[in-house]
């Protein structure tokens, strides 16, 4: 078991270092066909076109295809650590001389607003740290099932082939103004994908920068915006392996680092969509029983299905508000009309800022007051979808029962919820556009963190 001890650094709180990533041969390959979006929001059909992309996509690696031959010794698993091998044998990515930073920018239209953004990050390996500690502060709650998938692919692969997504606060003004400088050469490639979000990604070995900019990020702490699952299932697999190797406290190995993205708050570029909420088979539901219970907690408004969002916005404004659609024609603004009465309804001894939360008030309100849902049948009865239009849609082709629409919360709620130590039920956040996989992998070897 190949160790080394701990570098000494005057890092008071995250950890983040340069690392030599693997990374696609751009001689081999061109960068729009390898790159994929987060496994979790490929559906089947954008997993053939993928496939079909190129033969070196990266899809094979972080959402290899489960086949019906498939055994305890060949599975999507074992032909995702097979393929990066091919990967590395056919030297169709190569790895890094020295460990390094990245400075990775997309630039995107808001196709809710239109308006064009950029949103960039920094790359590299992040020590991981338990969320008690405070230093990495997680904000949804995650679930068994996705942490088992993102489990195995590790532990068969020993590799994190797609960042989390972090934020960080940079009260000092260390970290952004380094962006002009990390990203002035010409980047390994500047590509744009198919929902026209360009990705530019630049490699920063200067050992001067590299320095600087993680002593920079050393006194911050970092809020994990996308990505719990992959990050839970890095913390405890590191856990595990430690305790395995039997390594001294200042010892570290390879799995204590997870490849991590790191964004500003303050950075412009940052863009979160509503997660509307489908309901679905729900045993014995009706619609007028529901709307005479939503009675005794919401002023209700008739509003048309289309016209609902904006007439949510509105509401809100004075109070917690959002939007249920029970056809093509039958909509309603749903307004908190006594905070106090619904506070004592929901969970007790909560801060503020969890009671004001709309997804909160949905999950505790809604759905386990008054339809009786435990916290455990959530995920089989409810779909999601971030575009208004489609949430109508599914309504109107009476797909669902309902349709809860909800307002996109304000990023500061997730340092907000973070250090009060309270989570939000998953999928509570949906930042656009999604980080690419495919960008660089961190494998878990010798001397890949400096």
């Amino acid at each position: 078991m190949t160790t080394q001890t701990s570098a000494k650094t005057s890092s008071k709180l995250a950890d983040f270092r340069p690392f030599r990533a693997w990374r696609y041969d751009l001689s081999r390959v061109q960068a729009k066909d390898v790159l994929a979006p987060p496994y979790d929001v490929i559906s089947p059909q954008e997993q053939d076109a993928l496939y079909a992309r190129s033969p070196y996509n990266c899809i094979r690696l972080i959402l290899n295809k489960i086949l019906e031959s498939d055994t305890d010794s060949d599975n999507r698993y074992t032909r995702a650590r097979d393929f990066f091998s091919h990967l590395k044998s056919e030297s169709v990515i190569t790895r890094e001389d020295k460990p390094c930073f990245y400075l990775y920018q997309q630039r995107f239209t808001d196709p809710q607003t239109g308006r064009q953004h950029s949103r960039t990050a920094f790359l590299g390996a992040l020590k991981l740290e338990p969320f008690d500690r405070q230093i990495v502060i997680p904000h949804e709650k995650t679930l068994a099932k996705p942490r088992a998938d993102r489990r195995r692919l590790l532990e068969t692969t020993r590799t994190n082939f797609s960042p989390v997504f972090g934020l960080f606060e940079d009260a000092q003004n260390r970290i952004v103004p380094m962006i002009p400088s990390l990203s002035s050469g010409t980047p390994l490639f500047d590509v744009t994908d198919e929902k026209g979000v360009s990705h530019a990604l630049w490699c920063v070995s200067d050992e001067d920068k590299v320095q600087r900019l993680r002593e920079a990020v050393g006194h911050e702490r970092i809020y994990i915006a996308d990505g719990h699952h992959r990050y839970q299932t890095s913390l405890e697999y590191s856990l595990e392996r430690r305790a395995e190797a039997g390594v001294q406290a200042d010892q570290e190995l390879p799995s204590d680092f997870t490849y991590m993205a790191l964004v500003s708050f303050h950075d412009s570029g940052l863009v979160l969509f509503p997660t509307h909420r489908l309901l679905t088979g729900v045993a014995d539901f009706d619609a007028a029983k529901l709307l005479e219970s939503l009675k005794t907690y919401f002023d209700l408004e008739a509003v048309k299905p289309a016209d609902l969002m904006p007439r949510v916005e509105k509401a809100s404004e004075k109070t917690s508000a959002l939007g249920l659609a029970l056809s093509a024609s039958e909509g309603y603004v749903l307004s908190l009309k006594d905070e106090a009465k619904a506070r004592a309804a929901m969970l007790d001894g909560k801060p503020d800022v969890w009671y004001k939360l709309d997804v909160n008030v949905f999950a505790y309100l809604i759905l386990k007051k008054i339809l009786g849902l435990s916290e455990t049948q959530w995920e089989s009865h409810l779909q999601f979808t971030h575009a208004d239009d489609e949430a109508v849609r599914e309504i109107s082709d009476r797909k669902v029962q309902a349709a809860f629409l909800l307002k996109a919360p304000k990023v500061s709620v997730l340092a907000d919820m973070g250090k009060v130590r309270e989570l939000m039920p998953q999928k509570s956040t949906y930042f656009y556009p999604k980080l690419a996989s495919g960008l660089l992998f961190y494998q878990h070897e010798a001397g890949s963190v400096a």
